[in-house]
């Protein structure tokens, strides 16, 4: 089994007003595993469309992500 990657997935997505982009980023052992993560996390919507899968730069992203405040943390001290 492939290691897995870290990966970005932006779907554009509607509310039947207005048009607006949904972002998953996470684990995913290639660009299909990483699509069908991000349409588990998001409820999936008529006319949805795959805009972007990128690999993300796995060690830039643990990197940023140790930096972020714990959930719930509304603060981020620079």
């Amino acid at each position: 089994m492939d290691s897995p990657g870290v990966y970005k997935v932006v779907i554009e997505s509607s509310n039947g007003k207005e048009r607006y982009l949904k972002e998953y980023i996470g684990p995913a052992t290639s660009e299909n595993h990483a699509v069908e993560q991000a349409r588990t996390v998001f409820k999936e919507r008529a006319g949805e469309r795959l805009v972007k899968v990128e690999a993300l730069d796995r060690e830039a992203w643990a990197d940023d992500t140790i930096s972020l405040p714990p959930d719930g943390d509304e603060r981020i001290v620079l």
